[in-house]
């Protein structure tokens, strides 16, 4: 039996990386798959992964890891009709190896029977069920709709007048768009459940006559939404007076999509390219659709253009180099230029596209009117370090948006001579 077919049949577990996992869970078993979203990581899953791994590895691996080995330590676990989701990935980037790693320490316990599914881009996500290809498109509207509450809630929650009520109208309308995205052949489900958004966060009373400044949060894509990782940094610095432009799950979607479209250019596989502009361009037309049923009550626009965002880089750094360290810089840019009054760059210990941003941040903030930026790297650690720097971050981020006034909503400013050009 196939990859394809045996996951249809078997259940699969889905590591919680964010409430986008939910998303992808509701539509497997819309296609008449079973899955499954593990538990949120908490310290049990860190220290189960932090002892199987060499430590060469960065957090995310830990984590994930720990997740699936204490979920095969449950009663009831069936290794045999088991599988667990590890994308892949090409590139200059250890979460590439990480199923591999997994696959490894599976058998170390006994569990070879456990399939570890690594789909990608590059194999069209091979081994989603018996039609990778629709669910990978309904994937996209879930991850779009999913990113889109966390813009309200991040929009709402810090102006919200009680306290709660913007965690509260967030809950409601996730629910609304799971069942909308598992409700087999429901084409206009999802658009209805983004309008029950819309209604619920435009009854959160908030107060918005002090505006507090923006921060850009941008950093590895693990790390940045995954709570457990970041120390829930988002609401580091709400309470800290700021108010966080959290870069979603479509940003990295988005540029793993135009790192195909590049690689057929460059090996002149025109049909392949053809059809991969032509899906692009598809999604940024339902991206744009289901963006216009919250537009109202967001200031976020939708994600910016790759290809406009690279040309603006390519000063910096060279967008054919790959890596995610294309999209922080591109979004570290793109964030000045609409105005954020500070910039935090999440990243895993030791990560290396983590640590190419951090290299290029001198220049980038130079040509950015100095805006403040701060890396923060996390290794699984408890550490009051993080706080104190953060602490001493946004004193910087106030003086900023003091010094330059009234936020800009499109904002050009900052932007570098290459781009204002």
């Amino acid at each position: 039996m196939s990859a394809a077919a045996a996951s249809s049949v078997k259940t699969t577990y889905i590591p919680y990386m964010s409430d986008h996992a939910h998303a992808l869970a509701a539509i497997m078993r819309s296609m008449g798959m079973r899955a499954e979203v593990l538990p949120p990581s908490d310290e049990e899953s860190m220290t189960i992964g932090l002892d199987l791994c060499s430590g060469r590895e960065c957090l995310p691996c830990f984590l994930t890891t720990g997740d699936l080995i204490r979920r095969s330590r449950l009663p009831g676990f069936d290794p045999a009709n088991s599988v667990f989701l590890m994308p892949g990935s090409t590139g200059p980037c250890r979460f590439g190896q990480y199923s591999l790693l997994q696959r490894e320490i599976l058998g170390r316990f006994g569990l070879e029977a456990v399939t570890v599914a690594s789909p990608m881009i590059t194999n069209s996500y091979d081994g989603l069920g018996e039609n990778p290809s629709e669910l990978r498109k309904r994937f996209w509207e879930g991850a779009v709709a999913v990113d889109l509450l966390l813009k309200l809630l991040h929009e709402h929650r810090p102006y919200e007048r009680e306290p709660g009520a913007a965690e509260a109208a967030y809950r409601s309308a996730l629910e609304a768009v799971l069942i909308a995205l598992a409700t087999p052949g429901n084409d206009g489900g999802l658009s209805g459940a983004l309008d029950v958004a819309a209604d619920r966060f435009a009854h959160v009373p908030v107060d918005r006559s002090v505006p507090r400044p923006l921060v850009a949060m941008i950093g590895e894509v693990f790390v940045r939404l995954n709570t457990c990782s970041n120390r829930h940094l988002v609401l580091q610095v709400e309470a800290a007076g700021g108010q966080v432009a959290l870069a979603g799950f479509a940003e990295w979607q988005y540029n793993s999509h135009w790192n195909l479209i590049e690689n057929r250019r460059i090996l002149h596989q025109r049909g392949e390219q053809v059809k991969a502009v032509l899906t692009q361009a598809w999604m940024r037309r339902r991206e744009h659709v289901l963006h216009q049923r919250v537009a109202h009550l967001l200031t976020e626009p939708c994600e910016p253009s790759v290809a406009r965002c690279a040309a603006r880089l390519r000063p910096y750094y060279d967008p054919a180099l790959e890596g995610e360290a294309i999209p922080t810089l591109e979004r570290a840019i793109e964030s000045a230029n609409r105005g954020a009054s500070g910039i935090l760059n999440v990243l895993p210990f030791s990560c290396m596209p983590g640590i190419i941003a951090s290299a290029m941040a001198p220049r980038l903030r130079r040509d950015l009117g100095w805006i403040p930026w701060l890396d923060l790297s996390f290794d699984g650690q408890e550490t009051t370090n993080i706080r104190t720097r953060l602490e001493a971050f946004m004193h910087q981020v106030f003086q900023f948006q003091r010094q330059r006034g009234t936020r800009p909503s499109t904002g050009a400013a900052h932007a570098p001579p290459e781009a204002r050009a």
